[in-house]
């Protein structure tokens, strides 16, 4: 099941006894335990028949609080808040697999942990759960269009406005998460002293994450724009960002280009690259990325980056100082 079809539920009255929540997209999360908390609960009556835990409660507390009928009420809710449960190490994992197995109609009970690694053996405790009947809810990463879209809710509840090229690029300037995304536009809305939001009022405002700027370091140095890569250097210098990390991560994203350029070259589509990577906007912006160049260009600028990686860990460099080395040292083809 995926978030919309659960907001469907919630509105059709027709919730589960067990839920499974997982997935990147916390912010929907969190605003799904609210609405199943509307639904089921009275506000005079939360004491008796709602609890909420960060941390893994003693097993007879949370038994004898799902063995116990609602008090004036049709529905019991208890959220597990990555509390832990389905890592191996837990205490009384026999006791957590009979109480998850034998959830009562009147309770609904939701359990949000990360998602299982794929290959990764299922732990027990979350067998007994999808053996019990647990519905699992994944809440993935929204598209841009949907992202877009509630932006400009966003804007017009607070008499604003923005375009949808302004949207796509806010979008694109942060981590692609909505609980990120919905705090940096209400800054800029704050901000902005107009109706109509625009680039110049998302720029004054927004700290662009590590990752954009890398990203934008990429772009630069194939370009040879060099004197932007050692402003984008020193905007990461001055955010106190790790340069190991920031190696780290060019790296990575070169590697995952390179990947998507061998994809392409294979003869795939765009859309099944970015599914081939893993799907969600990194793949789609390397994806982007490995359409615009060269195999060869590609080629050479991981080669820079791992030899310059190796100097920094045999203490022949210093990590700015290599990442310096590879803006002055790339050279076309």
């Amino acid at each position: 099941m995926y978030y919309e079809e659960l907001r469907s539920a919630i509105k059709e009255r027709k919730i589960a006894p067990l839920y499974i929540f997982e997935g990147p997209e916390e912010y929907l999360i969190d605003f799904c335990i609210g609405e199943l908390k509307k639904a089921l609960i009275e506000e005079w009556s939360e004491m008796m028949n709602y609890q909420s835990h960060t941390e893994l409660p003693p097993v007879n507390e949370a038994g004898d609080f799902m063995e116990t009928l609602p008090v004036m009420s049709e529905r019991k809710l208890i959220v597990f808040r990555k509390c832990g449960l389905f890592e191996g190490n837990i205490k009384n994992k026999a006791e957590w697999e009979n109480i998850l197995s034998n959830v009562a109609p009147y309770n609904c009970v939701v359990i949000w942990e990360k998602q299982p690694e794929k290959g990764k053996k299922q732990n027990t405790v979350r067998k007994a759960a999808e053996k019990g009947g647990a519905v699992v809810v994944e809440f993935p990463l929204r598209t841009e269009g949907a992202l877009r879209s509630w932006i400009n809710k966003i804007a017009a509840s607070s008499g604003k406005s923005i375009d949808m090229k302004c949207a796509s690029y806010l979008i694109n300037s942060l981590e692609r998460d909505m609980r990120t995304i919905k705090t940096e536009f209400e800054k800029i809305i704050a901000f902005s002293k107009e109706t109509q939001i625009t680039k110049e009022d998302i720029d004054k405002v927004i700290i662009k994450p590590a990752s954009e700027n890398v990203y934008a370091l990429i772009d630069a140095i194939f370009d040879g724009r060099r004197e932007i890569c050692y402003n984008l250097l020193y905007t990461l210098r001055s955010l106190k960002q790790e340069p190991v990390s920031i190696l780290t991560l060019l790296s990575n994203q070169l590697i995952t280009i390179y990947r998507a350029k061998l994809y392409l070259l294979d003869g795939m589509s765009h859309r099944d690259t970015v599914s081939k990577l893993g799907g969600g906007f990194p793949a789609e912006k390397c994806t982007q990325k490995a359409e615009k160049l060269k195999i060869e260009n590609i080629e050479t600028l991981i080669s820079l980056c791992q030899e310059c990686d190796m100097k920094t860990k045999n203490g022949l460099l210093g990590g700015w100082a290599a990442l310096e080395t590879i803006v002055a040292e790339y050279r076309f083809y």
